[in-house]
């Protein structure tokens, strides 16, 4: 399409319609196939979580369940989400696993930094830490999410301050 631009050249419209109609529906097609595969890896993730979460409430069976989680992460080599990691972190709770659960832990910290401080997964690695008797990264959980809140409450409190100000000026400004 370029050579036909820069040189000028003349071609008839039906030409351009059928080379465009082409390359939108190549783009549409090759769109449409990756929402499939990303909507075929979600549905994938929340069976195996599903599975996970089921096995996991026995006792008896959560180092089945961690067994799932082994082979989703590292045989078929997919990424889990917040889901899969709060139920692994549960199950090697249940099955009182100190090893795999800060495994889990660590997996979390080096690969997804964007979940390392989120309240929640905080919160459940606290309880898995009390559980299996290790008081010691329970604590430093506790005063890692402290700070956290804190600089969340801060920052919350700050953006208030400045939306009162710009309220402020606004009305002076209408005056």
């Amino acid at each position: 399409m370029v050579w036909l631009i820069s040189f000028r050249q003349t071609f008839p419209s039906s030409q351009l319609f059928v080379f465009l109609t082409s390359t939108i529906r190549h783009s549409t097609i090759r769109s449409m196939s990756g929402k499939l595969n990303e909507n075929i890896d979600h549905h994938d993730r929340l069976a195996t979580t599903k599975k996970m979460r089921l096995l996991g409430l026995q006792s008896n069976q959560a180092r089945q369940a961690l067994a799932l989680y082994d082979d989703y992460i590292y045989r078929q080599k997919k990424l889990p989400d917040l889901r899969m990691f709060a139920v692994a972190i549960n199950c090697a709770m249940v099955a009182e696993d100190l090893v795999k659960g800060r495994e889990i832990h660590q997996f979390i910290e080096l690969n997804f930094p964007h979940l390392k401080d989120n309240l929640m997964l905080k919160q459940q690695l606290r309880y898995f830490y009390i559980k299996c008797n290790d008081q010691a990264s329970a604590d430093q959980l506790f005063h890692q999410s402290s700070t956290i809140q804190y600089r969340q409450t801060e920052i919350q409190q700050n953006e208030k301050l400045r939306s009162a100000d710009s309220d402020r000026i606004d009305k002076i400004k209408i005056k």
